[in-house]
């Protein structure tokens, strides 16, 4: 069964001071944590919506 997502939220933070030379990179361990953040995050959002589907 396809599920369809309708909604998808994304946060930004913007600063007003900004530098050409600030380049900052995010290590192999901080993209890692993201990831599976954003994969519990989604899943989590999914199963939610599934449960309310499954409750009418």
């Amino acid at each position: 069964m396809p599920v369809e997502i309708k909604e998808l939220l994304i946060k930004a933070t913007v600063s007003a001071t900004t530098t050409a030379t600030s380049k900052e990179t995010l290590s192999q361990e901080e993209i890692t944590r993201l990831k599976k953040e954003i994969t519990k995050e989604v899943t989590d959002k999914v199963l939610h919506l599934l449960q309310q589907k499954n409750e009418r």
